[in-house]
């Protein structure tokens, strides 16, 4: 009884902040013109969590709803806010997935195809984070920066991760990259690729 007292207490904070966040942040569209998605093809047996954009209103019959991704990533690839703001949303994400649905400690999430499929419902709950049209999602279903990378994803154990866009110049392991460590900070400069990670 009290793992889902937790769990329910869990959910609505989750909730309760997204919709605090989304209220906070003005508003952006998802379409990036450098970068196309396209639309894969839906999974009938994927469940949806959605939730209203906008508080219950009599006038509105047609009532906007987002999967708890899409709000989480609200401000995803913002250019009004720096790019380390993409990768501490992604990891807010990925954390709140996991503590929604607990069976993701026992499956391994390293890889960014892992963590995309996860994400769009590929799961054991099969519960739907994001749609498959997102900005954080290129054509190949693969979780991309703000200039259409792909990110790059390090499970250090224990259930936490290090998240790594390859930066302006799109290439990875240069001293443009932002790297997000798995307490928070952020990598920069020379500290980006020390000698060991060659």
């Amino acid at each position: 009884m009290k793992r889902g007292l937790i769990l329910v207490l869990v959910a609505v904070l989750v909730l309760v902040l997204a919709l605090a966040l989304s209220r906070t942040s003005a508003p952006r569209s998802t379409i990036n013109s450098t970068n196309p998605v396209v639309q894969l093809a839906p999974t009938p047996d994927i469940k949806v969590t959605e939730i209203p954009l906008s508080p219950p209103s009599s006038a509105t019959s047609n009532q906007s709803t987002a999967l708890l991704g899409e709000t989480i990533l609200h401000d995803y690839a913002n250019t009004n806010l720096p790019p380390q703001n993409d990768l501490t949303l992604m990891s807010r994400l990925m954390d709140n997935s996991r503590l929604l649905l607990k069976s993701a400690a026992e499956r391994p999430l390293s890889a960014n195809e892992d963590w995309a499929d996860f994400l769009r419902g590929k799961n054991s709950a099969h519960e739907r984070f994001l749609p498959d049209q997102h900005i954080a999602l290129n054509s190949k279903g693969q979780l991309i920066d703000r200039w259409g990378s792909p990110l790059f994803f390090h499970a250090v154990g224990g259930g936490r991760f290090e998240i790594r866009s390859a930066g302006p110049d799109r290439k990875l392991w240069t001293d443009d990259d932002i790297h997000r460590n798995s307490n928070g900070s952020f990598r920069h400069g020379k500290d980006l690729n020390p000698p060991g990670l060659y």
